[in-house]
């Protein structure tokens, strides 16, 4: 089995025990959270917003506790791992608003410390503000964007994934990337 069948197959057991999982069976969620412990998806999201290796673990550990308090509010109406994704970030950026901003950075002097933190503000609201208007995309252009740009799988993983044609996965990802930068255009304006 390749690769890409093997991350269609635990993304396809994924959605299943969310759903599962949703409707009430605990065994679904105990499932879902082995499957996602296992594979190490709530870490590497966590990864994407935070580099303190101790911060990461923890915030994934919040992840899954996360996922399990609100697996109810699962709809299905996208990938569970574009759900967990979500929650991740979430989660990240609640636990780096929590971070004590008087702590010590490795850094010699205050004004490049500060520098540091507006860095790390400014990252963190980019990817926020990102992933916001990912959200807001249309389901068919959003689960496109997502699989390519933040998972980075193949034009013919994300084909297969979707069950439609690679020049459909084309046409849907240009689109889906210009209606996001629309969106991203539209809220620097607005912000």
């Amino acid at each position: 089995m390749s690769t890409e069948d093997e991350r269609s197959e635990v993304g396809d057991q994924l959605d299943a025990y969310a759903q599962q999982a949703a409707a009430g069976s605990r065994e679904a969620l105990d499932s879902l959270l082995q499957m996602v412990d296992d594979n190490r998806l709530a870490n590497a999201a966590v990864r994407r917003f935070i580099l303190n290796e101790e911060l990461v673990e923890e915030a994934t550990q919040d992840t899954l506790i996360a996922v399990a308090e609100s697996i109810q509010k699962f709809r299905s109406e996208s990938r569970f791992t574009t759900w967990l994704y979500s929650i991740a970030r979430n989660v990240a950026i609640g636990h780096l608003r929590k971070m004590n901003p008087e702590a010590p950075l490795d850094v010699a002097d205050e004004e490049a410390a500060a520098g540091a933190g507006r860095r790390l503000s400014s990252v963190v609201a980019e990817r926020t503000a990102i992933q916001y208007a990912i959200e807001q995309l249309p389901p068919h252009y959003r689960d496109t964007v997502m699989l390519r740009d933040v998972e980075r799988r193949s034009y013919e993983e994300i084909a297969e994934a979707l069950g439609i044609e690679l020049n459909t996965v084309r046409s849907r990802l240009a689109r889906g990337r210009a209606m996001l930068a629309a969106a991203i255009l539209d809220q620097g304006s607005h912000g």
